[in-house]
């Protein structure tokens, strides 16, 4: 802890720490080790030898008040590699880092995607001007990345908007077909990703409320997330895809 303070200035008796406590009244200096000082004059604190108070007192030509403590961006300290799993169809991000003694969280994420790379972010600050404790704790975060069709992507993770790891991946072809839930976007629509289908170029997205009558929704292209518009209705709501147009593979 690093303060300048008045003389007659109390300190609180929990007070520890490293100081430089500078008196306007006398012109004195005084620095060193302050431990569990009382409340009372702090010049008179100053003028003291005894075991509550080492330091070394001088007379200074110069006054003010000041106070050096300030929060400055830290990049993300990442403890191991990036994992990404892919489990029941849906592919995660797993990250293992550290928090410093003196590092706070200025703000994690969000995951954006555009097209077949993502990037999440990690904003991590450290306060300076003080004694930091030493010591780090281990911060582990899953961000899920979704349901992916087949194809190749990658992941970037930033810190303060600059990258600090790249991953690469691919999401190998399914040989079953399967609807899978993306989830809520932003609008409000919600998206489902068609994998394992082979040989398929536009599907139909259905969908129905008791398996007998179904509603045709929109009309994708395989890759691209199928979405409801409008998928708030009472009850349950069941999807499935119908083939619109089958793609014939050219000759090898």
């Amino acid at each position: 802890m690093f303060s300048i303070l008045s003389q007659y200035t109390s300190l609180p008796s929990h007070l520890n720490g490293f100081s430089l406590f500078y008196s306007l009244a006398s012109l004195s200096l005084c620095f060193g080790f302050l431990s569990c000082l009382p409340t009372s004059n702090l010049y008179s604190e100053c003028m003291k030898t005894g075991s509550k108070f080492l330091g070394l007192c001088a007379i200074v030509g110069c006054g003010g008040l000041a106070h050096a403590q300030v929060w400055q961006p830290v990049r993300v300290d990442l403890l191991a590699p990036v994992s990404l799993v892919t489990t029941g169809g849906i592919t995660y991000a797993e990250y293992t880092w550290g928090l410093g003694g003196c590092e706070a969280v200025d703000s994690i994420g969000p995951l954006i995607r555009n097209g077949s790379d993502f990037s999440f972010d990690f904003d991590i600050e450290t306060e300076t001007g003080v004694v930091c404790p030493e010591f780090i704790v281990v911060e582990l975060n899953t961000v899920v990345l979704g349901a992916l069709a087949p194809g190749d992507y990658t992941l970037t993770t930033t810190s303060w908007g600059m990258p600090v790891a790249t991953n690469t991946f691919t999401i190998p072809t399914n040989s079953t077909p399967m609807l899978q839930p993306i989830g809520f976007a932003a609008d409000g629509s919600f998206q489902i990703q068609l994998n394992g289908v082979t040989s398929v170029g536009y599907v139909v997205l259905q969908c129905s409320t008791n398996f007998v009558d179904w509603t045709s929704l929109s009309t994708n292209s395989v890759g691209e997330p199928l979405i409801d518009t409008s998928p708030v209705l009472p009850g349950c709501r069941f999807y499935r895809v119908q083939i619109l147009q089958t793609v014939t593979p050219s000759p090898g």
